[in-house]
């Protein structure tokens, strides 16, 4: 049985008015009437019409009870109920405040240290405003200095904003020229989002071992942020000759240097026992920013969260182009409706690429993209690219260039 087949209760209102009907039939036989049978116009049959509705509207409602119960059907009135079930961890993330590191210019080279204090604000128009996340301390002799700063405002109100786009200085300080920003937004989210929220509360569960399973640090991960959507987590393969080299001017006669510095060459070079890998993937396919990468750092680097031999790395997603050159044909006999089939075409397109880009280690599939178009009613496609790749865990399909689909005209069955 799929989910999707589960069903606490009958809700179809014919098959309960069948059923009210030969309980009725057989109470009536059972009583002295052999052979009764209720006739189509008889009264009675529009009382049992009339239970049948008001039995249907229960049984519906003990339906949908019953699967609220369930993760996988659990809706907005429910889901953050059962995520209470696992306490703090469990809650749902709330908005999230987009990021971007800021560069202060002086006026001058000073002979002293300039203190730029948490808190400072710069404004693209006015209307959205971002803080310094820390103290900045520009040198003496240094011209300018970078700081993180953190949007005022939580949401996607910060977000799409680009380097330089943040200069107007809200606090102004002796000695400070100008401000901007010099790395796009990032990491303003909304609340999550259910479905992004059921596959989190799915992973929960292996969020209480304390040996660094994968789905731990995929849950772990995810509520560094709530526009993560998909994590993927893999040890890293050792790298031996890299190791012979890094061993190379140790000598190996010695058991303890050896050692440390096998340890050493582990936690440098990132591969090899205890070593983590992390990539995380944003909504809509977007790449983690700096500022995004330091939050799951900060979130698994928890003692509680990261085991104590473990080296855990961030990595950015690798993009894997590719290109979309296809042509198709309409029936003949659909010529009326040639528009509406070339509108729901542009559309699977666009499902296409947004699917493509929305998981990492997701393979470059041209059988699902050709999927997509026959469903639009079309006669045929012919798909020259993109070609079938297969992609590591860490990769992600990002569409190079713009769509090339070419509707060819229309053809005879």
């Amino acid at each position: 049985m799929s989910f999707s087949d589960l069903q606490f209760s009958e809700t179809d209102a014919r098959k309960i008015q069948d059923r009210l009907q030969r309980v009725y039939e057989e109470v009536r036989r059972a009583a002295g009437e052999p052979g009764y049978r209720l006739a189509p116009a008889d009264p009675e049959r529009l009382v049992q019409l009339a239970e049948a509705a008001v039995l249907t509207q229960i049984a519906t409602d003990i339906d949908k009870t019953g699967k609220g119960n369930l993760l996988f059907f659990a809706d907005e009135e429910t889901i953050e109920h059962i995520g209470s079930l696992y306490g703090d961890r469990g809650k749902r993330l709330s908005e999230s405040y987009a990021l971007t590191t800021m560069r202060y210019t002086l006026s001058v080279s000073r002979t002293v240290r300039t203190i730029i204090p948490k808190g400072y604000r710069t404004t693209p128009d006015n209307k959205v405003f971002f803080a310094t996340s820390s103290v900045i301390e520009i040198p003496a002799g240094e011209m300018h200095g970078d700081v993180e700063a953190e949007c005022t405002t939580a949401g996607m109100a910060g977000m799409g904003f680009e380097p330089g786009d943040i200069n107007n200085m809200v606090d102004v300080l002796p000695f400070v020229a100008s401000a901007e920003n010099i790395t796009p937004t990032s990491g303003g989210a909304d609340r999550e989002d259910i479905e992004a929220y059921r596959a989190r509360l799915q992973l929960l569960p292996e969020s209480f071992s304390v040996a660094g399973p994968d789905g731990a640090y995929g849950f772990w991960a995810r509520t560094a942020n709530p526009g993560i959507t998909d994590t993927k987590v893999w040890m890293p393969e050792f790298d031996f000759a890299s190791f012979g080299a890094f061993l190379a001017p140790w000598g190996i006669t010695d058991t303890e240097i050896f050692y440390r510095a096998l340890f050493n060459y582990f936690r440098e070079s990132g591969t090899g026992p205890g070593n983590v890998n992390i990539t995380v993937l944003m909504k809509d396919g977007l790449l983690p920013s700096q500022e995004v990468k330091n939050q799951v750092i900060e979130t698994l680097s928890d003692k509680r969260v990261r085991p104590l031999t473990d080296f855990v790395h961030v990595k950015d997603p690798e993009p894997v182009e590719y290109s979309i050159i296809a042509r198709y044909w309409i029936r003949t006999e659909d010529a009326t409706k040639a528009q509406s089939i070339i509108d729901s075409v542009g559309l699977a397109v666009e499902r296409f690429i947004d699917w493509q880009k929305s998981i990492l280690g997701r393979d470059i599939n041209p059988s699902y993209f050709h999927r997509l178009l026959m469903e639009c009613g079309i006669k045929w496609a012919v798909i020259e690219e993109p070609s079938p790749t297969n992609l590591d865990p860490w990769q992600v399909g990002i569409l190079s260039g713009s769509p090339q689909v070419i509707f060819e005209g229309l053809e005879d069955e």
